[in-house]
């Protein structure tokens, strides 16, 4: 996920930043690209999650309730990137793998009730790791 700033040319680190919408929510954990330029700190929602987030604020509508939402619920990036964050010693390959069986076993379970809702929402969240 290596990226350089659109506005100086420096390079760009990911971050998990909260983002407000609408006033009135807060969505925690969004992965968020930010030039480590200080002069410029240009920052911008990493790539792969831009569409998990379209979505949920679509979903939210134009007036919504006030709340708190933990992106990492909505987007495996975010899951992983929150697990790295709580457990200092994990690599990343450690915790995409772990996070991969997690999801794995839990698509066996679904498969094995006939949850096709289920299966097909686990299929998607797993395609969004292994890209």
């Amino acid at each position: 996920m290596q990226k350089k700033c659109s506005r100086c040319g420096s390079d760009m680190e990911v971050v998990l930043r909260n983002v407000v919408y609408r006033k009135r929510v807060r969505i925690l954990n969004v992965p968020v690209h930010v030039c480590v330029d200080d002069e410029c700190a240009h920052s911008q929602v990493v790539d792969v999650v831009k569409e998990d987030l379209k979505s949920l604020m679509e979903e939210l509508g134009q007036d919504p309730a006030r709340q708190a939402i933990e992106f990492e619920e909505m987007s495996e990036l975010s899951h992983l990137l929150v697990l790295i964050a709580n457990e200092g010693d994990s690599t990343v390959s450690e915790a995409l793998g772990e996070r991969v069986n997690e999801l794995l076993d839990l698509f066996l379970l679904a498969q094995s009730l006939g949850d096709e809702k289920w299966m097909l929402e686990l299929r998607h969240r797993l395609t969004k790791i292994m890209v």
